[in-house]
């Protein structure tokens, strides 16, 4: 009877994990298409230019192309993806770079003016003072890049350092 009593007692625990490890699964696959989803057309977004004024989906440039730059200006790969970016910003015509950073606002301004993207046309660098970019656009690595094209639908998105190469490469194989 012991025995008995303490194979249910068994079952019911393997049964209890494994219905919680298969909602944790389900539940987090859900939450991923979600995001997918949301980031299929530009979310709503709110963040602050370097003279801390508020910038916001509206502020962008209708009928371009939109690149979203996720970085850190002490990450190698950011350094090198905007020294790129910098040596190339005549093949960006129709685009807008919009770089955000969480780092504070000083550190974001020596960043930009030591890659010569700050007071370009169509380069803006973001303060993320509240921490919502890496949730709101799904960001979980540094440099993170999302491309949308001219109507505001997602091109790509890319974990690491992508160059202009293969910026233009992107922007190209959607025209």
């Amino acid at each position: 009877m012991r025995k008995k009593s303490i194979l249910i007692i068994v079952l019911i625990g393997v049964f209890g994990l494994l219905s919680y490890l298969g909602f944790n699964v389900i539940s987090k696959a859900k939450e991923k298409n979600q995001i997918a989803k949301q980031l299929e057309t530009i979310p709503d977004f709110e963040f602050l230019t370097l003279e801390q004024d508020s910038f916001t989906k509206t502020n962008l440039k209708p009928n371009t192309n939109t690149i979203f730059i996720y970085f850190n200006s002490e990450c190698d790969f950011c350094q090198h993806e905007a020294q790129s970016i910098s040596d190339n910003l005549d093949g960006f015509k129709n685009v807008q770079f919009i770089f955000v950073s969480t780092e504070p606002i000083e550190v974001i301004k020596q960043f930009s003016e030591q890659y010569n993207l700050i007071n370009q046309q169509n380069v803006t660098f973001l303060h993320d003072n509240i921490d919502t970019f890496s949730s709101r656009f799904d960001a979980n690595s540094i440099p993170y890049l999302l491309i949308y094209d001219q109507k505001q639908k997602l091109i790509k998105k890319h974990k690491g350092q992508l160059n202009a190469k293969g910026i233009l490469r992107a922007l190209q194989e959607n025209d």
